[in-house]
């Protein structure tokens, strides 16, 4: 059964959103300080408008293909060879993103409160209630997604503001950071975190007023950047992290430093509460676009059941020997540059020359 459910603005828009607080829940914060100190902030703004002017760019290339997805052009340039390639690699990269998500995630569960708890079981609670909502439709993972939004992002702002006393405005300088090359050259590599930049290559047929695609991608982008900003400046002035050797999940450490007074205790168990259902929605929105894909490629009738098979191949993935270290390893060096390289290489040229073509045929 093929899902026939349009997303509205809202919906679209919390689903985005989404996308970038996990990322804030995990480690890309901590990447961007790592690399580029005290100069985070300036690079956040210098990336954030380079990534900006791409996504017009790219709103721009899509809009000459109205209701189609990354796939529907791939086929249109160059047939269904180049569709199945397209298809292929971007389901390996949503793949790759959903096990580092769901491993890094469960691991700080597994480390900081559950403990007692076999970490295969924090797992599988995942991957089961990720096959539900796949299994039970669409519809019902984006209400969740439009309820679950607005509270993850009350969750930032006040993760921000609850520890303002708190900052130490020194780790803000040299506002530039160690030197220019760094902050400006190798701090490129840092547009990775923009990572949702990807998902608008796949959300225009999803769309129920496709004509809104641009302002729904300006307005979520805009408050992406400044859910990044607000969380890299928090850790920037709070934590020492230049120093790390290990990544920090920046949102665990900033709501465990908020005090409430006495009537309010553990404000961090009603935070990682929200960020479960935070991760949990997210995650099967991906899964969704994966069964998607498929659906495509193999040309079945009937999506949900898809979710079986790709549901079952990441609690595989999750059963790799793999530890926490590697994992951090692949988020910052093949996760960050296949990130990239899907960005502002594959699909951006497939953009270009499907556009080229289109322009020819009509002349």
């Amino acid at each position: 059964m093929k899902n026939n459910y349009k997303l509205g603005n809202i919906e679209v828009i919390s689903f985005i959103l989404l996308v970038m607080i996990n990322k804030l829940i995990l480690n890309v914060p901590y990447y961007i300080v790592n690399l580029t100190g005290s100069g985070s902030i300036v690079n956040i703004i210098y990336i954030g408008i380079i990534d900006f002017i791409f996504l017009l760019i790219i709103i721009k290339l899509l809009n000459k293909f109205e209701n189609l997805d990354l796939l529907d052009i791939s086929e249109f340039l160059a047939g269904k060879k180049l569709k199945v390639i397209v298809g292929i690699l971007s389901i390996l990269l949503f793949m790759l993103v959903s096990f580092i998500t769901l491993i890094d995630f469960s691991n700080v569960l597994h480390t900081i409160y559950f403990s007692n708890f076999n970490i295969l079981l924090i797992l599988l609670l995942f991957i089961i209630g990720i096959l539900i909502a796949n299994i039970i439709g669409f519809k019902s993972i984006s209400r969740t997604a439009t309820f679950i939004a607005p509270f993850a992002i009350f969750s930032v702002i006040v993760s921000f503001f609850s520890v303002f006393n708190n900052y130490d405005l020194e780790h803000l300088t040299p506002i530039l950071g160690r030197n220019y090359y760094t902050t400006f050259c190798l701090g490129l590599t840092n547009t990775f975190a923009m990572y949702i930049i990807v998902y608008y290559y796949f959300l225009k047929p999803l769309l129920k007023k496709p004509e809104d695609f641009k302002k729904i991608s300006i307005i979520s982008y805009i408050i992406s950047l400044g859910l990044l900003i607000l969380t890299v400046t928090s850790m920037l002035t709070l934590f020492n992290t230049t120093t790390s050797s290990e990544p920090i999940n920046s949102l665990f450490l900033l709501v465990r430093q908020i005090e409430l007074g006495t009537f309010i205790q553990r404000v961090d168990s009603l935070f990682i509460l929200l960020w479960i259902f935070s991760i949990f929605s997210y995650l099967s929105f991906v899964i969704f676009i994966v069964n998607r894909i498929l659906r495509k490629l193999l040309n079945v009738s009937n999506e949900k059941m898809l979710s079986f098979s790709t549901c079952s191949i990441l609690f595989g993935l999750t059963l790799l020997p793999i530890n926490v270290s590697e994992i951090h390893f692949i988020e910052n060096t093949l996760y960050k540059y296949i990130i990239l390289g899907f960005m502002f290489g594959l699909n951006f040229i497939i953009l270009i020359l499907a556009n080229i073509k289109k322009l020819r045929g009509n002349k």
